[in-house]
């Protein structure tokens, strides 16, 4: 059995069985810093088999490459995992306040963040509150928006309708409360003006059902 633990794919972490291009590679190490903070880890499929990686040497400097690519560099600690007869490497990339971190795409400074286990360009808010030498807003929710916070990491993106209809709550109370989350950068307006958790969303509302079910 594995002695070496490894998170499922998500915010804060994401698998890779080889590294792709050392520029998409440098999209999710930016995306990590401009969040919570994760881990890149390679040598793992898609569907969680371990599969280690022939040069541990080479995967840990191409890593380092890509970090090369991100403005400003984020701070990353890269290791060897042995996991039987094989090698896993693991780089964890620490978040940057105040940010955004950016990466040179097609010769424009563009800035990534985390939607769930996917990486995506940053929206206009996002880039303001990254700006914020605070980082994100320690929030205190209320009933109804705690609600839509654990809605939302149970089911997401869903648009104001479909939060109204599954809260059980008017679409203007849905409405207040979406946008109480993303002003606190718990959650994020994606694309069709549906909505999901940031980063820093996940790991409150993980927390919130740890404390319930104490």
């Amino acid at each position: 059995m594995s002695s070496v633990h490894i998170s499922p794919e998500g915010p804060e972490c994401e698998w890779k069985e080889i590294l792709p291009r050392l520029d998409r590679v440098a999209r999710t190490l930016a995306a990590f810093a401009n969040g919570v903070g994760g881990h890149l880890w390679v040598g793992i499929t898609d569907d969680g088999l371990r599969v280690g990686v022939p040069d541990a040497r080479q995967v840990i400097a191409d890593v380092r490459s890509a970090g090369e690519l991100c403005h400003p560099q984020p701070v990353m600690n890269l290791r060897r995992h042995r996991d039987g007869g094989l090698i896993l490497v693991e780089a964890r990339i620490e978040p940057v306040r105040p940010g955004p971190v950016e990466v040179t795409v097609e010769g424009a400074q563009r800035v990534f963040v985390r939607d769930g286990s996917s990486t995506r360009p940053a929206e206009e808010a996002a880039l303001h509150r990254m700006r914020r030498k605070d980082g994100p807003t320690r929030a205190r929710l209320d009933k109804r928006t705690a609600r839509v916070l654990s809605l939302l990491q149970a089911s997401s993106p869903l648009d104001q309708a479909e939060v109204a209809r599954s809260a059980s709550m008017s679409r203007q109370a849905a409405k207040r409360a979406l946008v109480e989350l993303v002003q606190a950068d718990l959650a994020q307006e994606v694309q069709g003006r549906r909505y999901s958790l940031t980063p820093s969303g996940h790991r409150k509302a993980r927390g919130s059902s740890r404390r319930g079910s104490d």
